[in-house]
């Protein structure tokens, strides 16, 4: 074996470094390899005590030799090259570590900062349109490219059947999403990041919700007031619920209506700065935000993949609605499949692993006939990081929702 594994150490946190720039490998992924190597650097300190200058080491003539180090009493000494460079190697890898945890900005994603942007087929702002994303979208970056006066990013958006690929210019998009906030550093208050993600958040505590849409008073008593004037009134009603709650806390939260379904199943989208300032303002409050996609008739993967960047917030968690995934809206009561749902939890965990999203999210199901999910016995919960929550509602009076489902 040319060399120890200890005495390499630093090639391979090289390499990785140099792959991780590459291929844009997960924060995750790294950070793990990285303390795999520090516990082999551990175990394997006394496999060899061979020590090799970057010269000797490049030296296709260079042979292998070994040293005694073992001192009068037969103890084995470490070569104080040796811990130097394992000091070095340690020293190394911590700062690896903690570059990455801060690091927010990834060179694969990029996000819209423009209202409504056109993707070209080719490097040109008057060529033929492609679709259009809204402010906020995630983007894969494929490449970036320089065209006279202009930058230009190749992305990718989409999934499956539904993958677009094209042109947008660079200064319509931003890789720090920071920049979309009022406050660049609002969302880093750990203690209560570490309250809203908490595994035990439904076990400790009553989760209780005003739901509806900010722009239309009929759909529930979110839209009836601001989000400045609804906190205080919901503050109050989970007061109520607290004071007979026994040692169960109650948590204030908005379930929020992203995607409303359009005849013909076509879906209208809320504007992502009136979105993104009742993100903020419940983050102030103490308060949770639910996000909720209607579908319409698009798949329930494309519909997450809406909402999944929205879990960078530590007050946000995710929900479909099975009712609404149709072509003809109030005609017709629409479904999940068991292994839909699963695929969902499958893709929104692999989501959070991949971007390194904390904690605990919980993805929110509806059903309040039976049809809604025809075959609940195939859900499998079984999606750690994210906690699946079958949420039984629907119009009507109390004794309507406590009925059960036939």
């Amino acid at each position: 074996m040319e060399g120890c594994i200890v005495s390499k150490l630093k090639d391979v946190v090289e390499m990785i470094i140099d792959k991780k720039r590459g291929n844009g490998m997960t924060k995750k992924a790294l950070v793990s390899i990285l303390a795999l190597l520090l516990v082999f650097t551990i175990s394997l300190v006394g496999c060899s005590n061979e020590t090799t200058s970057p010269a000797e080491e490049n030296d296709p003539t260079d042979e292998e030799t070994s040293e005694d180090n073992t001192n009068e009493n037969g103890v084995e000494e470490q070569d104080e090259s040796t811990e130097e460079e394992t000091a070095e190697e340690t020293k190394e890898t911590s700062e690896v570590e903690e570059t990455v945890e801060d690091n927010r900005i990834r060179e694969d994603i990029a996000y819209v900062s423009v209202d409504r942007l056109n993707i070209r087929a080719y490097k040109d702002a008057q060529g033929t349109s492609l679709g259009i994303i809204t402010k906020g979208k995630q983007v894969k970056v494929l490449d970036e490219v320089q065209d006279g006066e202009d930058d230009w990013l190749n992305i990718q958006v989409g999934s499956g059947d539904n993958t677009i690929e094209g042109w947008v210019l660079t200064r319509f998009t931003v890789r720090d999403t920071r920049e979309f906030l009022s406050d660049p550093n609002l969302f880093e208050d750990e203690e209560l990041n570490d309250f809203f993600t908490s595994p035990t958040l439904f076990e400790d505590n009553t989760i209780l919700a005003y739901y509806g849409h900010p722009n239309n008073r009929l759909m529930g008593i979110v839209g009836r007031y601001s989000v400045q004037d609804l906190i205080p009134l919901l503050e109050k009603t989970a007061a109520k619920y607290d004071a007979v709650n026994g040692d169960k806390g109650v948590v204030p939260a908005i379930y929020l209506i992203y995607g409303t379904v359009q005849p013909g199943g076509e879906i209208g989208v809320l504007n992502f700065d009136q979105m993104m300032s009742y993100i903020e303002e419940a983050y102030k409050n103490g308060v949770l935000i639910y996000l909720d996609h209607q579908m319409g008739k698009y798949h329930p993967i494309d519909a997450l993949n809406e909402i999944l960047p929205f879990l960078r917030y530590p007050n946000v968690h995710l929900a479909l609605d099975p009712e609404w995934r149709t072509d003809n809206p109030m005609r017709e009561i629409g479904y999940l499949s068991g292994d839909e749902i699963n695929q969902i939890q499958e893709t929104m965990r692999d989501y959070m692993i991949e971007n390194g999203i904390p904690g605990v999210r919980q993805f929110v199901f509806h059903q309040f006939i039976e049809k809604m999910v025809p075959d609940i016995e195939a859900i499998n919960a079984d999606y750690d990081p994210v906690l699946l929550v079958h949420n039984t509602s629907g119009w009507g009076p109390p004794s309507g929702k406590k009925r059960p489902m036939r």
